[in-house]
């Protein structure tokens, strides 16, 4: 068994939110790698919010107001794995050591109070909170090139990507008529939005299955959210993607790599060259996911050599 673990502090298995899927698809590369992971809940009730303080970045006022609600019987515990991969929670045992402790951008401080701690930012800093804080001596990584601002470029932050494509749902079937359009809101909700028609199919809290029905149906797709994995799943089943862009934000600087923007139009008037990319989606998203195993070892790697840790 390898002397060194890693503890990734994460929300509840949700296939919807991309940053779920990917902590929990990174633990279980690690294990199948041969190391060691664990799940560490990040807490989303309100009586361990309580118990737990201020770590995870709450006020005391909103700390009291969680656990009256918990006492109440308001919420109930509730934490899920997805059993088909190798996600085995932590234990207060497994904090001892010389641990690797691994959050998302999301998360507050080092409410794990690990000497070895990685951050793996899966969106741009400070969008979630302005009190995201991390010390020099911490690793940092970024989910694609798109979420790198000067910060994280000055402190050295390494890209790091591991992809979990679901082509068994989302893939093309209908190959006929199309009729209609649907949207995407989620991270885009401060936006105007008033990009699609009334009768606009809106795509946020449908599962896979309905969604890819959805975008099987319609012609087009509108997302107000500029980095879902979404969008793409929308191309992929046959759809026109529009992107409602963030205002002063170019093309180049929304996504910088090129492969990236396959099939998806940023502002309609890109909207000829997306569909003359859209076939190359699929391949270049297949090869990431191929490289998964590739890429989580190189950051295992990177981890221990940077720790000074024997593995």
């Amino acid at each position: 068994m390898s002397r060194v673990s890693f503890i990734i502090v994460a929300p509840s298995y949700n296939e919807k939110v991309g940053g779920a899927l990917v902590l929990h698809k990174l633990c279980d590369l690690i294990n199948n790698l041969g190391y060691t992971a664990y799940i560490w809940p990040i807490p989303h009730w309100p009586f361990l919010r309580a118990v737990r303080g201020c770590g995870f970045g709450i006020s005391l006022r909103r700390t009291i107001k969680n656990f009256v609600r918990a006492i109440r019987g308001k919420e109930k515990p509730r934490f899920l794995l997805n059993h088909k991969l190798n996600t085995p929670l932590a234990k207060i045992q497994n904090l001892h050591g010389g641990f690797i402790a691994v959050y998302p951008e999301t998360v507050d401080a080092i409410p794990l109070y690990s000497k070895h701690v990685v951050r793996w930012f899966l969106y741009k800093p400070n969008f979630h909170s302005s009190k995201v804080r991390y010390s020099t001596d911490e690793l940092l990584f970024h989910y694609q090139d798109a979420f790198l601002d000067e910060r994280l470029k000055s402190k050295g932050s390494s890209k790091f990507t591991i992809l979990h494509l679901m082509t068994d749902i989302y893939r093309q079937t209908n190959f006929g008529i199309r009729r209609g359009s649907c949207h995407i809101i989620r991270k885009g909700k401060y936006k105007k939005l008033n990009h699609h028609n009334k009768d606009s199919i809106i795509i946020d809290n449908l599962t896979h299955e309905q969604a890819a029905k959805v975008f099987n149906q319609v012609e087009y797709c509108v997302s107000y959210d500029v980095h879902t994995m979404l969008a793409y799943y929308a191309v992929l089943c046959g759809c026109k993607v529009i992107v409602v862009p963030d205002e002063g934000v170019t093309v180049e600087q929304w996504q910088p790599i090129e492969e990236f923007r396959y099939g998806l139009a940023y502002g309609k008037e890109n909207f000829p060259w997306a569909e003359k990319t859209r076939h190359l989606l699929l391949e270049r998203l297949q090869r990431i996911e191929e490289q998964n195993i590739d890429s989580t070892k190189q950051f295992v790697e990177r981890c221990i050599s940077h720790f000074n840790l024997k593995s």
